[in-house]
């Protein structure tokens, strides 16, 4: 019996060590786990703000860029109006000053006054800049009232950075010419490069023209201005005995003026078909006279006629005796 005890507390004591080295060890499991959790709960959350600072700047850097792109695009704006003003000829002036108050100039003007029922009118061109095309529009209501606006923008940019690559492409060009004709060890090479170094220069200088002129056209916006005048107002004829008969006297006139236009219209057909006339007369009368001249026999047209004459029916056969006895 003794010797039983010492043999279970030993057992008691292995198990109780086992016991506490399990606990520690799934202790030490759930706080290693906790922790990698933790890390990368952290790590999670670190990444949420990264990509969330991400987000925010990609959503603000795309307006950035296309704000860029915006302002790096070319376009050619030009624009037509029309203008009614009561006098054309102030208005084309009042025009002309407002563009070159903001900057422009007047390329082209032209001017009429009225003539009949023909009213006045004024045209101009003007190129104003870029920035002050809006703004020069509005304007045109001080001068009058503005209809018919049309506004058109063309982007361009394609085409100014083709002529820009172009340019440059042949600029290198001609700077590797120009090297060779310095190292050029023959005349034959020398005029060979020299040549080429002309036509490529004048490339170039075309290229710049036209890149130049590309230019102007972005920088100054064209805009086509008419300017008519105010139409009269029409009058009523005053009205009784007197607006009846300037009613009637007009009437009148209106019917004259009529028949003098339909008059002069028919007047070339009168006078061919009173030609055609006189002709056709003239040969009925040609076909009458052949036609009278032709009816009697040559022979017949020299004897006498009935009276009394040789050809006389009967003159030849003698009386009767009852004729001569009743005589």
């Amino acid at each position: 019996m003794r010797t039983a005890r010492p043999l279970a507390l030993v057992v008691v004591a292995l198990l109780g060590g086992a016991l506490l080295a399990g606990c520690s060890a799934s202790s030490g499991d759930m706080a290693s786990f906790s922790s990698d959790d933790a890390g990368s709960m952290s790590e999670v959350g670190e990444a949420g703000a990264v990509d969330a600072a991400a987000d925010s700047s990609s959503g603000i850097a795309p307006a950035d860029e296309g704000a860029a792109t915006q302002a790096d695009r070319e376009i050619v704006t030009t624009g037509s109006v029309t203008v009614v003003a009561d006098d054309p000829a102030a208005a084309a002036e009042e025009v002309a000053e407002l563009a070159e108050s903001a900057g422009g100039r007047v390329e082209s003007r032209r001017q009429t006054e009225r003539e009949g029922d023909a009213p006045a009118s004024a045209e101009l061109t003007v190129r104003v800049p870029s920035a002050q095309t809006t703004a020069t529009v509005d304007a045109l209501e001080q001068v009058g009232e503005v209809r018919d606006l049309s506004i058109e923008a063309v982007d361009v940019t394609g085409t100014a950075r083709d002529l820009d690559a172009r340019a440059e492409a042949l600029a290198t060009s001609v700077e590797r010419l120009r090297a060779l004709m310095g190292d050029a060890a023959t005349t034959e090479d020398l005029l060979a490069a020299e040549q080429e170094l002309t036509t490529r220069q004048a490339e170039l200088e075309s290229l710049q023209s036209q890149r130049a002129a590309l230019t102007d056209q972005v920088s100054m916006s064209t805009l086509h201005v008419t300017v008519v005048q105010v139409a009269p107002v029409e009058r009523l004829a005053p009205g009784g005995f007197l607006g009846g008969l300037q009613n009637g006297w007009n009437a009148l006139l209106a019917t004259l003026n009529g028949l003098v236009v339909v008059l002069g219209a028919l007047l070339p057909w009168l006078v061919v078909a009173g030609v055609v006339l006189l002709v056709v007369r003239w040969v009925l009368r040609r076909v009458r006279r052949r036609a009278g001249d032709g009816g009697t026999p040559p022979a017949e047209s020299g004897r006498p006629g009935p009276e009394g004459g040789p050809d006389t029916p009967g003159a030849d056969r003698e009386p009767l005796v009852g004729a001569s006895a009743r005589e």
